[in-house]
């Protein structure tokens, strides 16, 4: 069972989810993807395309979820508590099942080294913290990148190339749940709905467009 990212996590009303249980070990929506290696290589031509690297130039290949789960999951946790939606419902597990299906799929995967996969999550990491500062000013995620430990991958221009791809990530993603939305139970269709749209309410704060 997947859990929820601990950025997620720390935003969940837990407590109020599920007496007595881990709210946090069922709402999560990572799946393991590294078996989906060989897919992904061949839906992106043998091609990283965060680096346009070929498969054979890639040092410790990675499979990497373009859209971070980290944001996915925080605009559901965000959506599931205004919506005081219950964790255990028919509902909860049609809407993660939707959603991992998308989140996890091909469209939103790319092989990278190991290098650019640990360095892109950072700058992800603290605008994602950003964001749940209220007095914080708003930064947009390429200024948290050139200002960290990342700002060698936008000397280098692949951040640029990082930003589209996970821009081009939301867009199948969303299209991919909206295709599912006639298929689900109403509560189920408006959780999916709600988040989709958080999520591209954050990703424009973010500088994401």
């Amino acid at each position: 069972m997947p859990a929820l990212t601990r950025g997620a996590a720390a935003r969940l009303r837990a407590e109020e989810c599920i007496e007595g249980s881990d709210a946090s070990a069922l709402l999560g929506l990572r799946e393991s993807v590294s078996s989906k290696a060989v897919k992904v290589w061949k839906a992106r031509n043998d091609v990283d395309v965060y680096t346009r690297a070929s498969r054979v130039e890639t040092l410790k290949p990675q499979v990497d979820h373009c859209l971070e789960l980290q944001l996915a999951e925080v605009a559901f946790v965000r959506i599931f508590d205004a919506e005081r939606a219950n964790a255990t419902s028919i509902a909860t597990a049609q809407t993660l099942e939707t959603m991992r299906a998308a989140l996890n799929g091909v469209d939103n995967l790319n092989v990278t080294s190991s290098k650019i996969n640990s360095a892109k999550r950072g700058p992800f990491t603290a605008s994602l913290n950003r964001l749940k500062g209220e007095y914080l000013r708003p930064v947009s995620i390429d200024q948290m990148a050139r200002q960290g430990r990342a700002k060698w991958l936008v000397d280098d221009g692949t951040w640029a190339r990082i930003s589209a791809a996970v821009v081009d990530a939301y867009d199948a993603t969303r299209d991919a749940l909206e295709a599912e939305e006639e298929n689900l139970m109403p509560d189920a269709a408006r959780l999916v709905a709600a988040t989709t749209e958080e999520m591209n309410l954050m990703l424009e704060k973010l500088g994401l467009h």
